[in-house]
């Protein structure tokens, strides 16, 4: 092509030059007022600016280093329940897991001072109620919101039978408290950082890379979109939907882990009200009750802007009682925007 030639789209259609060079600029525009990450990301900013100068010790480093920590369980967790979600299923018993996993990961860290130990039986109670929910929704066709709403009170009740109070920390390993209260070491021009960011950092990255760049990831998809148009395809749609719970589970355990580090105990009434939170954030960053919609950008802009809001109720000295009743308006714009969505894209 000379170096006067008129640039073409694919099917020879003349593209004008100015339009050409201006259209990054135009993409980020769109982006930031047109979608639902970049309507989040300008309220989570605005939010940011109007805390810190209503209360001076929200952008101080104490504060922001505990708010990140506390928001880095809900992300982990929420990262699992937006592949669940975009696969068109659900789990309520997240919140649960974290009581279920934590007095049951604590006792096993006190009876073995091993750090290894304790986190494996973690990981294992995810595995077993992850496919314990995937086999009764999957194996006997029943709506994933009644199986978990059932596992919500089965594990909870395990928690409570299990013990009748706090299981204290009567280990003392060092590092078991270093991984919810630790800092990385002090980095260039960043400075130190948690532990519970880095991890949460971490596993971010990989499940992103894996529902936007692997072929797992458009089978997640997929399944969630028309799971009829999948499995005439040859996906293996129960596949692909047990994997997505047995994650979920997994996460939620790993979250529930981090806590108990962060509190120095085992508490069975942990966890109550965060399976909302996390549903909320996967909601209103996104994601489609119908599935086959959803991005983890969205997700952590909502947890963001949720953890964000919570702690500036806190900040400003507003009964704690309302952080409730956010998280279900949340719930419920949520739910109204996803309504709204599928008109739109002619889905209803």
């Amino acid at each position: 092509m000379g170096a006067d030639s008129i640039p073409t789209t694919g099917v020879g259609i003349p593209v004008d030059r100015e339009s050409h060079r201006t259209r990054p600029l135009a993409g980020v525009v769109h982006w930031l007022f047109r979608t639902q990450e970049g309507i989040l990301l300008l309220v989570l900013i605005a939010l940011c600016v109007i805390l810190s100068r209503l209360s001076p010790v929200f952008a101080s480093e104490r504060n922001i280093f505990v708010l990140l920590s506390q928001m880095a369980m809900t992300m982990i967790t929420a990262i699992g329940m937006t592949l669940l979600i975009v696969g068109r299923e659900i789990d309520l018993s997240v919140g649960s897991m974290q009581a279920f996993v934590g007095v049951v990961a604590m006792q096993a860290l006190n009876a073995t001072s091993n750090l290894a130990l304790g986190l494996a039986v973690a990981i294992a109670i995810g595995v077993i109620v992850g496919l314990v929910n995937a086999g009764l929704t999957l194996g006997l066709g029943i709506n994933s919101f009644m199986v978990t709403l059932a596992m919500f009170s089965i594990v909870r009740g395990l928690a409570y039978t299990f013990t009748d109070a706090a299981v204290q920390n009567d280990h003392k390993l060092e590092t078991f408290r270093a991984i919810g209260t630790g800092f990385i070491v002090q980095l260039p021009l960043i400075g130190r950082i948690p532990w519970p960011v880095v991890i949460t950092a971490v596993i971010f990255a990989v499940f992103a890379t894996l529902l936007t760049r692997t072929t797992l990831g458009r089978y997640i998809y997929a399944v969630g979109g028309n799971p009829r148009a999948a499995g005439l395809s040859g996906v293996r749609v129960n596949g692909i939907k047990t994997l997505c719970f047995v994650i979920t589970s997994v996460l939620a355990a790993l979250s529930a882990f981090l806590l108990i580090s962060r509190m120095n105990s085992g508490q069975n009434n942990a966890g109550f009200g965060f399976e909302l939170q996390v549903i909320g954030a996967v909601l209103l960053g996104g994601a489609s009750l119908a599935g086959g919609q959803g991005t983890l950008i969205g997700t952590l802009l909502a947890v963001l802007l949720l953890g964000t809001l919570n702690n500036g109720i806190v900040l400003l000295g507003i009964n704690s009682s309302w952080q409730v009743a956010v998280n279900g308006l949340v719930i419920l714009i949520a739910v109204l925007l996803d309504a709204r969505r599928r008109r739109a894209m002619g889905q209803d």
